[in-house]
């Protein structure tokens, strides 16, 4: 056997077992994405930011969301597997533009499992108080991780149980909001007002309401989970591409519903914007404190049910990557191990809970900068999806409606969300600079490899060829 057979065939080492149903990776894709984290965490920063405005934010940036994970279903249908989307990418766009796609992605991965514990930290913290901020963050990743090494139906059956919690909070939520409604906050929506000062409201202007809207759909995004389940999931050509969309329109509505009843129902506006926590703000004075408390448990065992769901996903892609020898070998060494046992990828685990948690200790702000911003995501998607119908190699697993409109769309969100970044100049112009340098080095260093003779990884991201 050669080298380069040897090298091949320790990439087909490590394959997962196929035991998953539709049912099974829409409730673990559902969980990743957590629309409680969206509502009560996300939804405070766009009430924030936009006022009142939040409703029409997270109902075009949910119809976004929505319209977005069409192409991840069409594109993961024709190429299902551990990695992603990436395999299909590489299929129609070749290495030279995924091996970045892979890299600026393997960089907001550590940051954003980061943001999910430090997320959580302050609330598990208000019922251990004993405990540091950094240790309540650095326990949820050990715990999360001890979750995700086990059997993946088994840990499916423990995020099942927090997914039941979490759609009772939201549902707490919606309920009150119905129950208080008021007919004339339908204005608020259709005219939405910001707090200007201290308890006064003004015209939320243009520019912040398209900063909402990107802001809604990055909130609303996350149907794409179900991709890195496909080795996983039992004929994942034929079932992954309507999980996945199917999965995008739930999420949108579970995420802007309850947001648009709760603007519906306040009663006293500039109080409840002007809130540390709106969402919180209005559950107190609707349900009272006793309530209130208890929808905060929810939304603990939500971030922690999203935290146990992302690291199963991005254990998977990580292996995939390890397979494909995109880092250095003792790393890929390191992704390739599988549990024999339970078949998880527990290389991956460990090293997502180092590099994580050392993540944890840039501080909430500097994760949000890292995490935010991936410009590269819906434009290579929407150029492979154009690419590949034109070259025919996207079969009818699952076919996009109104093509080319889809495409279209991914292509023109992916310019908002650069236009977005640029006009913040807090934090937003930062992160666009760092993330489009990274993905311009990796391009770089990609070509200065290939042209040297240095070598190309092998961008499969699938065990299924």
């Amino acid at each position: 056997m050669t080298p380069g057979e040897q090298e091949a065939s320790l990439q087909k080492q490590g394959s997962f077992a196929r035991v998953l149903s539709p049912g099974e990776v829409f409730l673990l894709t559902i969980s990743a994405l957590s629309p409680v984290f969206s509502v009560f965490i996300g939804g405070n920063v766009i009430l924030h930011l936009a006022g009142t405005g939040a409703a029409i934010g997270f109902i075009a940036g949910g119809l976004i969301a929505a319209t977005l994970a069409l192409l991840f279903a069409e594109l993961s249908a024709n190429y299902p597997g551990a990695g992603g989307v990436y395999p299909a990418l590489n299929a129609i766009l070749g290495p030279r533009w995924t091996y970045p796609f892979v890299i600026l992605r393997t960089v907001i991965m550590f940051p954003l499992l980061a943001f999910g514990a430090v997320g959580a930290g302050p609330y598990i913290r208000l019922f251990l108080p004993w405990l540091s901020p950094d240790a309540a963050a650095l326990g949820l990743l050990v715990f999360a991780a001890l979750i995700a090494s086990s059997q993946i139906r088994r840990g499916a059956q423990v995020i099942a149980i927090f997914l039941v919690i979490e759609m009772t909070a939201l549902a707490v939520l919606a309920g009150s909001a119905l129950i208080h409604f008021k007919a004339g906050n339908i204005g608020l929506v259709l005219n939405p007002v910001m707090v200007a000062g201290h308890e006064s409201l003004a015209a939320t202007p243009p520019v912040t309401m398209a900063l909402a809207v990107v802001t809604g759909a990055l909130m609303a995004a996350g149907a794409d989970w179900a991709t890195f389940f496909a080795e996983d999931m039992h004929d994942a050509k034929r079932r992954m591409g309507p999980v996945v969309a199917f999965t995008g329109l739930v999420a949108a509505l579970l995420i802007a519903v309850p947001t648009v009843l709760m603007i519906l129902a306040m009663d006293d506006v500039p109080a409840t914007l002007g809130a540390e926590a709106p969402m919180a703000h209005f559950l107190e004075r609707s349900t009272g404190p006793v309530v209130s408390a208890l929808v905060s448990l929810g939304v603990i065992a939500a971030i922690i049910n999203s935290v146990i769901a992302i690291m199963m996903a991005m254990s998977r892609q990580l292996h995939a990557m390890g397979r494909d020898g995109v880092f250095i070998a003792p790393v890929n060494r390191l992704l390739r191990v599988i549990n024999p046992r339970t078949n998880a990828p527990t290389g991956a685990l460990i090293l997502l809970v180092l590099v994580g948690g050392l993540c944890t200790f840039l501080g909430e702000r500097q994760l949000v900068i890292l995490t935010s911003g991936n410009f590269s995501e819906c434009l290579l998607l929407g150029l492979a999806v154009l690419a590949g119908r034109q070259a025919g190699v996207l079969s009818d697993h699952f076919r996009i409606p109104l093509y080319p409109v889809v495409p279209a769309v991914g292509l023109l969100f992916s310019v908002s969300i650069i236009a977005a970044g640029l006009a913040d100049a807090e934090a937003g112009r930062f992160s666009v600079s760092l993330l489009v340098s990274v993905f311009v080095a990796a391009f770089l260093w990609h070509e200065w490899a290939r042209r040297t003779g240095r070598g190309t990884v092998r961008l499969t991201g699938s065990d299924l060829e």
